[in-house]
């Protein structure tokens, strides 16, 4: 009984301190815990004024978890009213290329890539959910790279980490900052950060980020150039406070990039083909729904895709699915309801037979010195 009411006591006073320091939603559940606690004690007494003390306290918590509830769900409507004013503020044209969204893919749904998304969580979204412990020489990163061959997964791993720190996520097109007009280029770049700093926290995803920021030359037009010098100004963020915006760009050409910008995009992340492991994974997320016969082995499979990226498993797991299908339709649309038959082996040994894997021994090797210079394996 004494120490149910110490762990009572304990998770009311965590309720507490985390509402004084304005972290609402873990307040709510110590409060929620603390209630359940306090009628716990309320069953176990048998003095009617202690039963009554206990039920006062429960209720109090509870009228303080509704609060805080009606407080969050009003914030994020305010929120949500504020990115859209934001947005209104961009260019016609570019607003139909930036996608502002909430995207709801986790970790489990990227097979593999275990090492990238530990960077990214010590990096990224530790410092957004805890940003007291990220101060001084903790202080969160401004930019991210992402770089490694076509199809690992690089996208995925931006949208995940807008997803787990609940982020408004900007997808850039980096092709679609450019304009024909002298001056509207460079007014694109800092509108949108503009944007995504009434928008924190925010994370900007620029893909094929080295179309917009390869190395500077004399050749260049000056309205490439600005616009370049306008990212990088943006980049170093004078204007933002730390963890309120986070720029992730991604690259198939990490080489091709301006040394300035590989200085600001500060944690360089490799992103690898998958290893064994992981492509067993990635056949099991992408065959999900998908019936297979008794003689398919994902293991198997796994062996066989060696120096397969993320992207070409997927084909070929498409591919596969396609063959029952072809079967039925060879003679022909059928008449009423269909029952086509599983997915065997033989599907997917067609199906590798016609996808190849898209990335050379030899672009990996090049990939892994530029990761032992300048970022991380």
């Amino acid at each position: 009984m004494e120490g149910l009411y110490e762990e009572m006591l304990e998770e009311a006073r965590k309720a507490v301190s985390l509402d004084k320091l304005g972290r609402l939603k873990e307040a709510v559940e110590h409060y929620m815990r603390a209630v359940q606690l306090l009628l716990e004690l309320s069953k176990r007494t048998s003095e009617p004024a202690l039963r009554k003390v206990y039920a006062e306290k429960a209720d109090l918590y509870l009228k303080r978890c509704e609060e805080i509830r009606k407080g969050i769900s009003k914030r994020a409507v305010e929120e949500a009213v504020a990115v859209e004013e934001a947005i209104k503020e961009l260019p016609p044209e570019l607003q139909g290329v930036v996608i502002v969204e909430k995207p709801e893919v986790k970790w489990e749904d990227i097979g593999g890539l275990e090492g990238a998304k530990r960077a990214l969580m010590e990096a990224i979204v530790w410092p957004m959910l805890k940003p007291e412990l990220f101060k001084g020489p903790r202080e969160p990163w401004k930019g991210i790279l992402l770089f490694g061959p076509p199809g690992c997964g690089k996208t995925l791993l931006a949208k995940a980490v807008a997803s787990q720190c609940n982020a408004v996520f900007f997808n850039v097109s980096a092709a679609a900052i450019m304009s024909k007009w002298l001056g509207e280029s460079e007014k694109n770049v800092s509108l949108l950060f503009e944007v995504a700093r009434k928008s924190s926290p925010s994370v900007i995803f620029v893909d094929e980020v080295d179309s917009l920021l390869t190395v500077r030359g004399l050749e260049e037009v000056g309205g490439e150039r600005r616009v370049k010098t306008q990212f990088l100004v943006e980049l170093d963020g004078l204007r933002t406070r730390p963890g309120e915006k986070l720029v992730i760009g991604a690259t198939n050409r990490p080489w091709d990039l301006d040394p300035a910008v590989i200085r600001r995009f500060e944690k360089r992340v490799y992103v690898p083909l998958p290893d064994l492991k992981a492509r067993r994974e990635i056949f099991r997320i992408h065959l999900r729904g998908v019936e297979l016969a008794e003689d398919v082995d994902l293991n198997e499979l796994a062996e066989l895709t060696v120096g397969y990226s993320g992207s070409d498993i997927r084909l070929v797991c498409r591919e596969a699915a396609m063959e029952p299908v072809r079967e039925v339709m060879s003679e022909g649309p059928p008449e009423g309801e269909v029952e086509i038959r599983p997915v065997c082996r033989e599907d997917f040994v067609k199906a590798l037979r016609k996808v190849k894997p898209m990335t050379k021994p030899s672009d990996v090797m090049r990939y892994l010195r530029w990761a032992e210079e300048y970022g991380e394996i």
